[in-house]
């Protein structure tokens, strides 16, 4: 009897040993928000009237429906990283959590895990969150006034299984994610998708009344002019009070310096700058554009000759050519004589461009 009490003690101090060590080693799981990736926007349609309206509510200081009219919802890639410092494997079915941006509440999370960690074993998982803008809604002001940062914290409680019990460890961890970017990003995008389609609308508009009466088309361009520079000057002022002005051009150049200068090239039309040249020279220098309506410019460096081809609409060649970029750089070498060096905005239909230009040369 003495044995057999002796036996049952034994066994009953071996349980107890391995349940303090499964205890243990669910209490040494360590759960992190290790990282936060931009998946995508859910975007509403662009169109002029939306970049007209999104204009006038950056004027009025409308901060709230300058920087959010155009987003439905945003979605992220929380990366968290599961970390088992015990003795034991342990199973994990699943992970609930509040959401929190810029520390107010958004949203509650729940991730299915289904996951066994062994000891000294971390496991990143990956959970996709949508954020619909009904809920970003009481974010929105926070998110605008540190231009576009989103802190985001996720604090919630890791449920796993010990036998028949479940046993909760609490948790919390915060990443910073920046989408001012993205909103800029997508907003020249879609008006490079649509600009030539809105030339060509243009263009046919003005064509038909130019076959009605001459005089009622050119009104019809003045008037299309006007408006155009309207939109542009509303939706620049939207775009540089949300996201700062463009960066500035400052390159270092060797030679002579023979132009530094920022160009205003309005919609359907360009811009040159003339040299000339008394010996054979190395041209070198760059450019960049921006515009509340697409950031890009068609930059050529001619001749004489050739530049009277192209202000006729003639073909021409040209030394250089950059096609439709928001930046370039050249370094060219040209005989004496006299040259232009063009920046074309032709193609556009509203956008005017603002073109930051340097360029030196010197005898070679």
């Amino acid at each position: 009897m003495g044995k057999a009490a002796i036996a049952a003690a034994i066994v009953l101090v071996i349980f107890a040993v391995l349940g303090g060590l499964f205890y243990y080693s669910y209490t040494q799981i360590q759960v992190d928000l290790n990282d936060v990736k931009f998946h995508s926007i859910d975007w509403t349609t662009l169109s002029w009237s939306t970049l007209f309206n999104l204009g006038l509510n950056a004027l009025t200081g409308n901060w709230l429906g300058a920087a959010f009219e155009l987003i439905d919802g945003i979605n992220l890639n929380l990366i968290f990283g599961v970390s088992n410092n015990g003795f034991f494997p342990v199973y994990i079915p699943d992970l609930s959590y509040d959401i929190f941006v810029n520390d107010v509440h958004v949203s509650n999370g729940y991730t299915y895990l289904d996951a066994t960690i062994f000891p000294g074993e971390t496991k990143q998982i990956t959970a996709f969150q949508n954020f619909k803008k009904s809920s970003l809604t009481p974010a929105i002001s926070s998110i605008v006034s540190k231009g576009g940062i989103m802190e985001i914290k996720v604090k919630g409680t890791a449920y796993f299984d010990l036998i028949v019990l479940k046993i909760p460890i609490p948790f919390e961890s915060s990443k910073t994610i920046s989408i001012q970017n993205e909103i800029r990003n997508k907003i020249n995008a879609e008006i490079q998708k649509h600009e030539e389609e809105e030339r060509r609308k243009a263009a046919a508009i003005a064509a038909a009344a130019a076959a009605a009466a001459k005089a009622a088309a050119q009104a019809a361009v003045n008037t299309v002019s006007a408006v155009g520079n309207t939109v542009y000057n509303i939706v620049k002022s939207l775009e540089e009070q949300l996201f700062g002005s463009p960066y500035d051009l400052d390159l270092d150049l060797p030679g002579q310096i023979i132009i530094d200068s920022e160009a205003q090239v309005y919609a359907g039309n360009y811009h040159y700058f003339s040299r000339t040249f008394q010996c054979t020279v190395k041209l070198q220098g760059g450019f960049i554009a921006s515009a509340a309506l697409g950031d890009n410019i068609k930059v050529f460096i001619v001749d004489e000759q050739d530049y009277n081809l192209y202000k006729n609409n003639k073909p021409f060649r040209s030394y250089y050519s950059s096609g439709k970029v928001e930046s370039g750089v050249f370094d060219i070498t040209l005989s004496s004589g006299k040259y232009y060096i063009v920046l074309s905005n032709n193609y556009s239909s509203f956008s005017t461009k603002n073109v930051q230009i340097q360029a030196s040369a010197y005898c070679v």
